[in-house]
């Protein structure tokens, strides 16, 4: 627990449920010394299990993301879906009884997260923010109407907020649109438990994977991870290996479940037989071993905010091909580099991506080693540090935390 008489910033954090990608972050901002935190939650459907829509599968994660930070749930059971309806009632009264020097929300299209901003305002707290700021629309280009409405609305929204902490470049962008000064914005990198993945990189060797899933040395092995869903678009990339010249030596490894998992089968199990393989849902503490086993991360989705999955893909040294619908393009996959970028729904170019890995075996492990040098920026030390200095320019004073060096973190 934090020296009281240590206190330089008390922290109220409120997002809608526990987070695997989150809770690594709060973890390291509750050991920053001087920071006092607490997270509030609206649901716990996250920790006991519930059916996940978009996996079809019932999901409770099995890494720990209730542990080494403060927390407290205002309810169990909002219903998420009505972002709208997920409210705090009482949040002047509970900003005020915990003596925030600062709030932090993650979003605004939750009732609570204008409740917040505006008890906040009220109390004299300071706001920060980090969102998934962006303005690529999710699906149909929106109207004149409602990009009207939404630019009003933001504008509006943000105009009650002390700093921003963006996550990549098109958030940049996207704040940049509104108006936001530089000196209001701070790099706090969307990131995955770096911690965790480094872990398991050192457990799962590549040999061993392949050994267990029974891979050839021989053989290239392309990695779908994720929800089995149109937006995610599997059977786009189905449609790009049945385009390449030779996929005898290829290996189709899909992590994930969800309403498409028949179609994806019927479609890809004539082509590929047995080197299709598809185990389904696997939880945190068993990704590893996929990673570890593959060649080359793929996400050919028509919309990601970011494309968490990238992330984890590099830290175990895959290049990554993904469409330029997926928000972390910007960032990570640096075409040639780290990666290549495809036009969203284009089988046609994402099988002259395919290819080129195929034919030049070299190309994946060389452009895998860029890709693993570079998204060490994007650790959560990194995100932890972001925050910290969003926090210490809201409250006017230092929040020193830990020094980031090549995405490991050390005492300052």
């Amino acid at each position: 627990m934090t020296n009281r008489h240590a206190i330089s910033c008390r922290l109220g954090i409120f997002v809608t449920h526990p987070i695997q990608y989150f809770a690594p972050l709060w973890r390291v901002l509750a050991t920053t010394p001087g920071l006092d935190l607490i997270v509030h939650f609206f649901s716990d459907h996250s920790v006991r299990g519930e059916m996940d829509p978009g996996f079809g599968v019932s999901v409770a994660w099995d890494v720990p993301i209730l542990q080494g930070y403060r927390y407290e749930f205002i309810g169990r059971n909002a219903d998420l879906s009505k972002p709208a309806r997920v409210e705090l009632p009482d949040a002047r009264e509970r900003i005020s009884a915990h003596h925030f020097d600062a709030v932090m929300i993650h979003g605004y299209t939750h009732g609570f997260e204008r409740q917040v901003v505006r008890a906040a305002r009220a109390n004299g707290v300071k706001v920060v923010m980090r969102g998934e700021f962006s303005d690529v629309p999710r699906g149909r280009r929106r109207g004149v109407l409602s990009t009207l409405l939404r630019d009003a609305y933001l504008r509006w929204f943000y105009s009650r907020v002390d700093t921003f902490c963006y996550i990549g470049e098109e958030a940049r962008r996207h704040l940049h649109r509104r108006g936001i000064p530089e000196s209001r914005m701070f790099f706090a990198p969307y990131s995955v438990d770096t911690a965790l993945f480094e872990s398991q990189r050192r457990t799962f060797t590549r040999a061993a994977s392949r050994a267990s899933l029974h891979i050839g040395d021989d053989q290239f092995v392309l990695l779908f991870s994720g929800k089995l869903i149109p937006r995610k678009a599997p059977l786009l990339l189905i449609r790009a290996l049945s385009g390449l010249a030779a996929t005898e030596k290829v290996v189709l490894l899909v992590v994930g479940d969800g309403e498409l998992r028949q179609d994806v089968e019927a479609a890809a199990r004539p082509m590929l037989a047995d080197r299709l393989r598809m185990p389904g849902f696997v939880n945190q503490s068993q990704l590893g071993q996929y990673y570890a086993a593959a060649d080359l991360l793929v996400l050919p989705s028509d919309y990601e905010t970011w494309g968490l999955v990238v992330n984890e893909a590099m830290q175990f040294g895959l290049p990554a091909v993904v469409s330029s619908k997926v928000g972390c393009h910007r960032d990570l996959v640096l075409e040639g580099e780290t990666g290549m970028v495809f036009e969203p729904g284009n089988a046609a170019a994402l099988a002259r991506c395919l290819r080129r890995f195929c034919e030049q075996r070299t190309l994946a492990a060389r452009l895998g080693e860029n890709a693993r040098a570079h998204v060490a920026a994007y650790s959560t030390a990194a995100s932890a540090a972001g925050i910290q200095r969003a926090l210490g320019l809201s409250v006017g004073h230092e929040i020193r935390g830990e020094r980031v060096s090549h995405g490991v973190p050390s005492s300052s």
